[in-house]
């Protein structure tokens, strides 16, 4: 009997009693400055973009030649009365366990803070931890109303690139859950990625630097590679770097993987905390017709070590500048130095930016791909 009773509703359609025609499926939401003069400093603009099945073809393609979806917006200052708001503008109950991405811009994440703006959906059951989020350095409803270039909804477009099937290293590869056990950890700040509107598509590279739930910062490109690498993100990468060789040319290297360790050092009173970093990597491309002879070995890999040092150097001064524990450090002294964390916990932003960080690299040349010339 309980076996038939689930045939039932599962052939009626139903989700938890409610027909799935009744529903507003959201597949994105975003947050934004309001756009009315005058308008209380903690107020943000709440839009949520829903497709329309009818304009939906098979592999997503359009049908009608109109946008496959809808985008509604409000003005409120909490989300829940956001919602409410927006539910008087249609017949269907807006539903959120479908939402893929949350867009924030970045001086709503400032202001009023992500912490804050995501609260109401971390307490809904129904919102998927797996739903990416991303700090937007512009208008976050602008991505919303985007078509993307190949026949998608801009949520799936945005989703994609935000994935770690788009294989960019300057990429920061983040989700709803990851969000928020980083937010409830004491040893680390979370780290967002970025977003940037374009006039014919959405740019991606870069991340948010969140502290004490609100926007701090922004990574670079190439800052936010290093922390990839510093995190064991499981990034693959390439770098040019001058031919030892053949002063003046390039030599393009790819590493397909990092492995970073963090050390605790302590001599004489002196602290010192270590990131060491190991990796291999192969010959791409040359400026010219030749490449570097196997004699050689030893300058290349110091180049290529050089090259990947100063980056990580960078990344590790620009979160200390920020003063947002991105790294880690509190984690790891946690984990492996307690007493020392009890230690200094209360006050570990001032600790953390005045801390002594240094970075060893050691890369290798793998040469299983060998290029030998004049």
């Amino acid at each position: 009997m309980g076996l038939i009773l689930v045939l039932t509703l599962t052939v009626a359609g139903c989700w938890e009693g409610r027909e799935l025609n009744a529903r507003a499926f959201v597949t994105a939401v975003a947050f934004d400055v309001p756009t009315e003069e005058g308008a209380d400093p903690m107020e943000f603009l709440l839009s949520v973009q829903i497709p329309i099945p009818a304009k939906m073809g098979e592999d997503g393609e359009q049908g009608g030649g109109d946008a496959p979806f809808v985008v509604y917006g409000t003005t409120a200052k909490m989300v829940s009365v956001g919602i409410r708001q927006l539910q008087r503008q249609l017949d269907r109950e807006l539903f959120f366990g479908h939402t893929h991405m949350f867009l924030i811009n970045s001086e709503v994440a400032a202001t009023i803070g992500v912490d804050r703006l995501l609260d109401h959906f971390k307490r809904d059951f129904r919102v998927q931890r797996m739903t990416r989020i991303a700090i937007i350095d512009g208008e976050a409803r602008e991505i919303l109303n985007t078509q993307p270039p190949i026949s998608q909804t801009p949520s799936a477009y945005i989703e994609n690139l935000l994935s770690p099937q788009s294989g960019v290293a300057i990429n920061y590869i983040s989700d709803f859950g990851r969000f928020l056990v980083e937010q409830s950890d004491d040893g680390i700040d979370p780290v967002l990625p970025r977003l940037q509107p374009g006039k014919e598509a959405t740019l991606t590279g870069g991340a948010a630097v969140i502290k004490n739930g609100k926007f701090r910062g922004w990574l670079s490109n190439f800052e936010t590679r290093g922390l990839n690498i510093i995190l064991n993100q499981g990034t693959g990468t390439k770098y040019e770097v001058e031919c030892p060789l053949h002063p003046g040319e390039s030599i393009v290297v790819g590493v397909d993987a990092f492995r970073s360790r963090y050390r605790w050092l302590e001599d004489n009173g002196q602290t010192i905390f270590l990131i060491q970093v190991r990796g291999k990597f192969e010959t791409i491309e040359f400026s010219d017709g030749h490449g570097p002879l196997a004699a050689f070995q030893k300058d290349l890999e110091q180049r290529v070590s050089a090259v990947v040092r100063r980056e990580l150097e960078q990344t590790v001064r620009r979160a200390q500048e920020l003063g947002a524990d991105v790294l880690g450090v509190g984690r790891y002294l946690q984990s492996y130095k307690p007493k020392r964390w009890q230690q200094v916990k209360d006050r570990w932003e001032q600790e953390f930016v005045a801390l002594p960080i240094a970075v060893e690299v050691e890369m290798e040349w793998a040469m299983t791909i060998r290029r030998f010339g004049g």
